[in-house]
């Protein structure tokens, strides 16, 4: 009955939305929803402090959650107006970095995997891309059939209607296949419970990495690009694209952990200059570095500094 409800509530906000959004500038359409945002963050109940990891800073207050949990109910706003993210008003607030690294890619032909986190608004992450032309899809962590049939409209709204914009954890054929083809697709490096290698963070940390986003661009020989999304304020966004992945580190899984290393050195210092802007589950993926166990071996069969363990 509560999901009932909520779908029913979105299906008579769509119009509503959209309508606002042709009519008024981006700053005035900002203003009018701002409430909302908050309003529903509030009926949430109180959130609880996050402590943060060393490596990343001090504890998330009550206050930082709450205005994150605001701030992301208006981002979800623009699924509702994906194909008007095109509009000069909408893209002069999104500012692009290392973009010409994926256009590149995508002229030579070749596959690309875009590594995130659940980092900042995220999951406007293949919406804006689209926007500038790139018809990425996005690998989520759930079946299709959990996704409300609102934010499913707003997906076939999207620039490039005719390429899917997400494949879903039954539709692993799909999207692969969807790779193959030389496409974009971005997936998620913080994902609990997959298979997984440690990555060292440094002071006593480490970082628990999913290997899919490895393992697919080492099946598909696809380039391999880290991909960050900040939250501005006010509706204004940076998304980042940082410096592709060696090949050498993509030729075999000995190479996982030097990999996952680089994704992390490019990704690293977001979540540092932004803590607040980190999710609960990307907080959760670094851990204490376990304590290292003398090994009684013969000195010429120790493994090298690339030994990695996998869940």
């Amino acid at each position: 009955m509560k999901n009932r409800f909520k779908e029913t509530c979105g299906w008579l906000f769509f119009p509503m939305v959209r309508g606002a959004e042709r009519r008024l500038p981006v700053r005035g359409l900002y203003r009018i929803v701002r409430p909302y945002g908050f309003v529903r963050a509030a009926f949430r109940g109180i959130p609880a402090s996050v402590p943060l990891p060393a490596c990343l800073g001090a504890a998330k207050s009550v206050r930082a959650i709450r205005q994150w949990r605001g701030n992301a109910y208006l981002h979800h706003l623009l699924e509702y107006f994906p194909e008007r993210l095109v509009e000069t008003k909408w893209m002069d607030r999104c500012h692009f970095e290392g973009l010409d690294r994926l256009l590149q890619a995508r002229r030579g032909g070749r596959p690309v995997v875009l590594a995130f986190c659940h980092f900042g608004p995220f999951f406007l992450l293949r919406f804006w891309l689209r926007a500038a032309g790139v018809p990425v899809a996005t690998l989520v962590g759930e079946k299709s059939v959990s996704r409300s049939g609102v934010r499913r409209r707003g997906d076939q709204l999207s620039p490039f209607p005719e390429v899917p914009t997400a494949f879903h954890m039954n539709q692993l054929r799909a999207a692969n296949e969807f790779l193959a083809a030389g496409n974009s697709l971005l997936l998620a490096i913080d994902s609990l419970p997959v298979k997984q290698i440690n990555v060292p963070v440094g002071g006593g940390w480490t970082f628990q990495m999913a290997t899919g986003a490895v393992r697919l661009a080492m099946h598909h020989r696809a380039e391999l690009i880290p991909c960050s999304i900040i939250d501005e304020g006010g509706w204004r966004f940076h998304i980042e694209l940082g410096r592709p992945v060696p090949a050498a580190c993509l030729a075999a899984k000995a190479d996982w952990v030097r990999a996952g290393e680089h994704l992390l050195d490019e990704l690293l210092s977001r979540f540092q200059d932004h803590p607040r802007q980190c999710s609960n589950q990307l907080i959760k993926c670094f851990q204490p570095a376990p304590p290292v166990v003398p090994m009684k071996n013969h000195p010429d069969e120790l493994l090298d500094s690339h030994q990695f363990t996998t869940r």
